[in-house]
C-alpha cells in the first residue's frame, strides 16, 4: 500500500485530529490516546496503524499549547514548560498567532527531527550490529536510569520504575524458562499482557481518577476562543520564526538529542530548551519557539533508539515497541534487513506529518476543541470507560484480562493520588525484561564473571557514558529545580 493512497492519508489525518482534541484537553494526555487506539491498530495493516499512530502522537504533543492558550492550562506535559509565555502572548496578539506560532515551530521543528532520524538510526543500526549482550545491557541500563531521573521526582520515578519490572516478571522466566508469579493460574504463565496493562494504568485509571475526583474544572476562557485569519495563524508566525532561525535550529537540534536520550522525551526537552532562553532573558515569543520546536524534534529523536537499538525513547515509542513485538516484528538493527520497507515507511510519515499533517490538524483541531471541552463530563468518561473496556477484551478475547484491567486500573489510581508517574511504569515493563534478559545471557556465557561486563572496549566505553549521563542529568535536574525555586520565590515578591 502507499503512502499517498487514500487509505493512508486518511488514516494520517484522523489520527492527527484525534491525537489534536486529546492533547488539548487537560487530563486526556497523548499517552491516553496512544494507549486507547493501540488495540483497534492491532486490526489494521501495519502501514496504516502505523501512520495514524505517528501522526498522532506528532499532534498530541503540540496540541497541548492550545489548552494553554486558551484556558492557561496545559493539555500536555511539554506544554506546561511555556504555559504563562503562550498564554500572555496569545492575550497580547491573538489565540491565531499564539496558536500559528506553537504549530509551524513544532512542524518545522520536526521536520528536523525527522532529517536527524534518518541519519542517526541508520548510523546506530549500523554499530549495533556489532553489538552483544554486554553492549546491550549497558544500553538498557541507560535507558532505566534515565527513565528514573527524567521523572518529576526521582524517588517516586524509581518506584514506578521497580513496579513496572515487577510486573514484567510475571510469566515465564526469560532466561531459564521457569514460571514465576502465576499463582498457579495459566493465564499468567505469558506474562502480564501489554495492551491490557497500558490501558489499565491510563485509561481506566483516568477515569477512576476523575470519578474520585468529582465535578470541577476549569472552563475555557470565552475571552480567548480562537478567532483569527489564516494570515495571522501561519504567515506572521513563520515571519518571526525566520527572524529567529538561530535559535530554531538550536533549539531544534537540542531538542532532538534530548528526545534520543533514552527516557527523557519532549517533557524533558520542553523544559531545558524553555530555561535556557529564559536563561538568556528571551522575550514570551522566542520562549514560545524554543520550548515547542525543541518538543516536537524530540517526538522525532525518540524513534532513533527505538527503531535501531530497541529502545523506547519515552512513554509513547515504548507503547510503539510493545506493539511492534505484539505483531511480531523486532525493533533493532534486524529491523533494517528485514523490515526495511516498514523502516522507510515510518520515516515518509513522519515527513508528511510534520510538512502538511500537523499545521492543517492543529488549525482544524483548534476549533472542534471548543466543541469537545462542552461535552458533559459523564458522556466523555464513559466513552473512555467504554473504550478500554473494549480495547482489552478484543485483544485476546479472554475474560481474565478484564480482571487484570481492573486490578492495574485501580493500582493506576493508587499511583496517580500519590502522585508516582505512570508513565515510568510503562519503561519499566518494556525495559525490566530486556535488562533481565541481557544481564543473564552474559553472566551464563562468562560464568558470572561481572569482570566480563568491562573487558570488551564498547562495552566499557557504554558504561562510561551511563556514570556520564548520570552525573549530567542530576546536575541539569539540579539546575532545574533551583530556576524553578527562583520563579516561585519571585513570584511570592510580587504578591506580597
Amino acid at each position: 500500500m502507499s503512502l499517498l493512497s487514500p487509505e493512508v492519508l486518511l488514516a494520517m489525518f484522523l489520527g492527527g485530529l484525534y491525537g489534536a482534541v486529546f492533547g488539548s484537553l487537560p487530563g486526556l494526555t497523548a499517552t491516553l490516546a496512544l494507549s486507547l487506539f493501540i488495540p483497534f491498530a492491532l486490526f489494521m495493516p501495519p502501514e496504516v496503524g502505523l501512520a495514524a499512530i505517528i501522526s498522532l502522537c506528532a499532534t498530541a504533543i503540540f496540541a497541548g499549547d492550545i489548552g494553554a492558550v486558551l484556558a492557561r492550562i496545559p493539555g500536555t506535559p511539554a506544554s506546561a514548560a511555556y504555559t504563562e509565555e503562550i498564554h500572555d502572548l496569545a492575550k497580547e496578539r491573538g489565540p491565531a498567532f499564539a496558536l500559528g506560532l506553537a504549530a509551524l515551530s513544532s512542524a518545522l521543528g520536526s521536520l528536523v527531527g525527522t532529517g536527524l532520524l534518518v541519519l542517526g538510526s541508520w548510523g546506530m543500526a549500523a554499530l549495533a550490529r556489532q553489538f552483544s549482550s554486554f553492549e546491550y545491557f549497558w544500553l538498557v541500563l541507560l535507558g532505566v536510569s534515565s527513565g528514573v531521573l527524567a521523572s518529576p521526582h526521582i524517588a517516586k520515578g524509581l518506584v514506578a520504575f521497580a513496579l513496572g519490572m515487577l510486573l514484567g516478571t510475571i510469566g515465564y522466566d526469560p532466561a531459564l524458562g521457569h514460571p514465576r508469579f502465576t499463582f498457579g493460574n495459566p493465564n499468567l504463565l505469558g506474562g502480564v499482557n501489554f495492551i491490557v496493562a497500558l490501558i489499565g494504568l491510563f485509561g481506566l485509571s483516568e477515569v477512576l481518577y476523575q470519578l474520585l475526583k468529582g465535578p470541577g474544572g476549569t472552563p475555557p476562557s470565552a475571552s480567548l476562543s480562537l478567532r483569527g485569519s489564516g494570515t495571522r495563524f501561519f504567515l506572521a508566525p513563520l515571519r518571526l520564526i525566520l527572524k529567529n532561525r538561530g535559535l530554531f535550529l538550536r533549539s531544534s537540534l537540542l531538542g532532538t538529542f534530548i528526545g534520543f536520550l533514552p527516557g527523557a522525551g519532549s517533557d524533558f526537552a520542553a523544559w531545558v530548551v524553555s530555561n535556557f532562553q529564559r536563561l538568556a532573558k528571551g522575550r514570551k515569543e522566542t520562549v514560545v519557539l524554543a520550548g515547542t520546536s525543541a518538543n516536537n524534534a524530540a517526538v522525532a529523536g525518540t524513534w532513533i533508539p527505538a527503531l535501531s537499538l530497541g529502545l523506547p525513547g519515552d512513554t509513547l515509542t515504548a507503547i510503539v515497541l510493545g506493539l511492534f513485538l505484539t505483531l511480531g516484528i523486532r525493533p533493532g538493527p534486524e529491523l533494517f534487513r528485514q523490515n526495511l520497507g516498514l523502516v522507510v515507511e515510518i520515516y515518509l510519515v513522519f515527513l508528511v506529518a510534520s510538512v502538511l499533517i500537523m499545521p492543517l490538524v492543529g488549525y482544524l483541531g483548534s476549533f472542534l476543541v471548543g466543541l469537545a471541552a462542552r461535552l458533559p463530563r459523564g458522556v466523555l468518561l464513559g466513552g473512555i470507560a467504554g473504550l478500554s473496556l473494549l480495547g482489552a477484551y478484543a485483544i485476546n478475547n479472554n475474560p481474565f484480562d478484564l480482571y487484570v484491567l481492573a486490578m492495574l486500573g485501580l493500582l493506576g489510581l493508587l499511583l496517580r493520588l500519590g502522585d508516582y508517574p505512570l508513565g515510568q511504569v510503562v519503561l519499566g515493563l518494556v525495559l525490566g525484561p530486556l535488562l533481565e534478559q541481557h544481564l543473564m545471557v552474559s553472566m551464563i556465557k562468562t560464568h558470572w564473571d561481572l569482570m566480563s561486563f568491562f573487558e570488551r572496549p564498547v562495552a566499557l566505553l557504554l558504561a562510561l557514558v551511563n556514570l556520564a549521563f548520570l552525573v549530567g542529568l542530576a546536575w541539569l535536574r539540579l539546575r532545574q529545580a533551583r530556576w524553578l525555586r527562583a520563579l516561585e520565590a519571585r513570584a511570592g515578591r510580587e504578591e506580597a
